[in-house]
């Protein structure tokens, strides 16, 4: 089965712009058949309105039958059907009234707003309904799809669902080979899902509003020796590595030995079984 992946969004925000666009187009014909008597208004709209009415013919003949189709079909063409009926009605009636101005403004309202069509797919499954649990799925999905096999780590998952997701701060990229570097610090490489495509133009106020970090400590660096398809992320503060010495005078010797230094350093070997 052929899965489109991302590719179902961009279908359905298609089809929304594409109904809206019909229906603007709907309550034109409808407005311009009540007030003018020529045919040209009349036999543009009444054809939509049929072309339209067989779409939809069509659509539902792929449906398994049951009631569930025939609710669908119902759906699918309220519309183009009611917007027939209008027309046929202004065309009867001689002259303008009040009415089917009224008419024609409640079926421009009411499919405007209600979206017969798109109620029709998601009753019918080929679509789904934009509740928050649908969009975080299909969030999920995307992320599932781009989280690569053997990265389990959180801050992966983290970031294929909020940051590498379409319309996110790095769209297509992974997060791989974390690290934490300290308490509250991390490092990580970014890397194009897709071979041979380069990381995108990351920009770290958006990402520092969604990790809710500082902008200062938060870096995305060239990888040296690799290219523009690999870049790594730090983020906080690492600590700096301090010898013996200086971990001793900073650390220790304030809160537990006032006043006390190393003064020099023996390495024993603890392989030794005896001790001299």
């Amino acid at each position: 089965m052929l899965s489109l992946g991302p590719l179902r969004g961009h279908l359905a925000v298609a089809r929304g712009y594409t109904g809206r666009a019909l229906t603007l187009a709907g309550t034109a014909g409808l407005a311009t058949a009540a007030f003018t008597t020529g045919p040209l208004p009349y036999i543009v709209t009444i054809s939509g309105a049929g072309a339209a009415t067989v779409y939809g013919l069509i659509w539902s003949a792929t449906l398994p039958k049951g009631r569930i189709r025939d609710a669908a079909t119902a759906l699918y063409l309220t519309p183009p059907v009611t917007a027939a009926g209008l027309l046929v009605t202004e065309r009867l009636v001689h002259g303008v009234h009040w009415w089917e101005l009224a008419l024609d403004a409640a079926w421009a309202l009411a499919t405007w707003k209600v979206r017969p069509a798109r109620m029709a797919r998601v009753l019918s499954g080929r679509e789904r309904s934009l509740t928050v649990e649908a969009v975080q799925e299909f969030q999920q999905e995307q992320a599932a799809a781009l989280i690569p096999a053997g990265s389990t780590h959180p801050m992966s998952l983290w970031w294929a669902q909020r940051v590498a997701i379409e319309g996110g701060v790095a769209p297509g990229t992974v997060l791989q080979d974390i690290e934490l570097t300290g308490p509250k610090s991390m490092t990580g490489l970014i890397r194009a899902a897709v071979p041979g495509t380069p990381v995108p133009t990351i920009s770290i106020t958006a990402l520092s509003a969604l990790l809710d970090w500082d902008e200062e400590e938060i870096s995305v660096a060239k990888v040296a020796g690799r290219g523009a398809g690999v870049r790594r992320l730090s983020v906080g503060q690492a600590p700096e590595a301090q010898d013996p010495y200086t971990h001793w005078m900073k650390n220790i010797a304030p809160k537990g030995m006032p006043g006390t230094s190393i003064t020099d350093i023996r390495i024993v070997d603890t392989d030794t079984k005896e001790l001299h």
